[in-house]
């Protein structure tokens, strides 16, 4: 089950070059320029997942062009002032307390970046998870971005990250790639949002105190819960279509390549429960 869910989106874009626009604001496939992007389908299937309340957190320098997806249940959160250079864990802040505005008790929540793609029937795996969680995919290619988990077992994972050698994670189990997908159960949704006011700091009144300060990028926050033993791994099958967006090349994979597959995989995954 899911009640609401925070989507980061407030990234610069660097990778993919500026002038593109956002990443997830993109389209997917190549026959309708006004066809789903990331961002589009991704919102529809959080949506259909029961997400009551999503908070799309944003930069104020791209804020206009995510202004049309502001509905009754799309709210934009505008992160920082536009001058200040900050990870991925300043916005998910931002987008945690957004929602403890709106449910101060919290409530079960998906966090995930915007400029992923996937078929249905992966979030339906992540919805049907209990407790808080981060998914993992169980397969891995070795591109140098993709982000690895490592531990004793999903239930005792150690380490999160790029780059890691076996140098290591000797006597680790790999516990697959990343998904940026992480499910909080609304307890976990306030502790959180303390670790992370703890690491990112609110200047000039408090202080950071994580290893990445500003620039913390929200692993870190995965980091310690691994480490505080608050958070466990589910790992989906390596069959599931998934992608996110790093650089042109990948776009033009999902547009030419995984999209198509991803909707002809829904059209069976909807064929099948009929």
């Amino acid at each position: 089950m899911v009640e609401s869910a925070v989507v980061l989106a407030a990234g610069e874009n660097r990778r993919m070059g500026a002038s593109s626009g956002p990443k997830s604001l993109l389209p997917l496939g190549t026959d309708a320029p006004d066809g789903p992007t990331f961002l589009s389908r991704h919102l529809e299937l959080v949506r259909r997942a029961g997400a009551e309340r999503v908070f799309l957190v944003v930069n104020p320098d791209n804020r206009k062009a995510f202004e049309p997806f502001a509905d009754d249940v799309v709210q934009l959160v505008v992160c920082g002032d536009g001058k200040e250079r900050t990870g991925s864990s300043v916005s998910m802040l931002a987008g945690l307390r957004a929602l403890l505005a709106w449910r101060p008790q919290g409530a079960r929540t998906l966090i995930s970046d915007a400029d992923i793609v996937y078929e249905s029937a992966l979030l339906d795996h992540v919805a049907a998870a209990r407790g808080s969680r981060l998914f993992t995919i169980e397969r891995t290619n070795g591109d140098a971005e993709e982000v690895r988990v490592y531990g004793r077992s999903p239930a005792e994972p150690v380490l999160i990250g790029k780059g890691l050698s076996g140098g290591i994670t000797g006597g680790l189990d790999l516990l697959g790639e990343s998904l940026g997908l992480i499910l909080l159960d609304a307890a976990d949704t306030v502790s959180v949002t303390e670790l992370t006011l703890w690491a990112v700091g609110s200047p000039p009144r408090l202080r950071p105190y994580g290893y990445g300060g500003r620039l913390s990028e929200h692993e870190e926050m995965w980091q310690y819960l691994f480490a505080l033993g608050r958070l466990q791994v589910s790992r989906v099958p390596g069959d599931l279509l998934f992608s996110e967006c790093d650089f042109p090349e990948d776009h033009v994979f999902v547009r030419e390549e995984l999209f198509p597959a991803i909707m002809r995989r829904d059209r069976d995954t909807v064929a099948a429960h009929r």
